[in-house]
């Protein structure tokens, strides 16, 4: 710090100290290049992020892109393949099953075409007999009827029933199996049944 003399006005030199302009003084530059380096460092970390998300989002746009490349590779390489001669597990089990249930609806409609066969003549003479008895006219007469036909009926229902549970355990899991087997069945009842109708149209001539 720099001294300076003055001369007062009762004549006598008096030594005064004189004060640096505060930019002339050491902690000021200290506290300069501190801010300089704080900023400078900011600026770098943040070129540092920018640099590091780029260079992140530009991997992540090449490995898509070998990926894509690769399951294009993948497909073609499969679509070249011949086709393999031998049936897949799965597909054998599955028509092992289908055969299976198949052997069961037609078990289930060769012993309820029977039964129903079976039930018929004796439908027939009850109506007849019942029929013998008929006070109401045609309408009794046809009630009598309709009465037999659904015992007939209930014969095939449980058949049909039964189709269903196949369907349902061990089937092949289309509806439209099930649906031809009860259809089946439900042919043989609709022809029996005309038995039954024809005793009916005799009685009510």
């Amino acid at each position: 710090m720099a001294k300076k003399k003055v001369t007062g006005e009762d004549g006598k030199t008096y030594v005064m100290k004189e004060k640096k302009p505060f930019y002339k003084k050491v902690w000021f530059w200290i506290l300069a290049v501190i801010v300089v380096a704080g900023i400078g460092g900011s600026l770098g970390g943040g070129d540092d992020k920018n640099a590091a998300k780029d260079t992140q989002e530009s991997s992540s746009a090449k490995v898509e892109t070998e990926t894509k490349e690769s399951t294009k590779e993948s497909e073609a390489t499969k679509d070249s393949e011949p086709e393999k001669e031998s049936a897949p597990a799965s597909t054998e089990s599955e028509e092992e099953e289908a055969t299976n249930a198949d052997e069961k609806y037609q078990a289930i409609l060769d012993e309820y075409t029977q039964k129903i066969k079976d039930a018929v003549p004796g439908l027939v003479d009850e109506y007849n007999a019942e029929a013998e008895k008929n006070q109401d006219g045609v309408e009794g007469l046809a009630e009598i009827s309709n009465n037999k036909i659904s015992e007939l009926a209930e014969i095939s229902n449980d058949g049909i029933s039964k189709m269903a549970d196949v369907h349902f355990s061990n089937g092949s899991g289309k509806y439209e199996d099930y649906e031809s087997w009860a259809t089946k069945l439900t042919d043989v009842y609709m022809k029996e049944a005309e038995a039954i109708t024809d005793a009916y149209m005799a009685s009510a001539q």
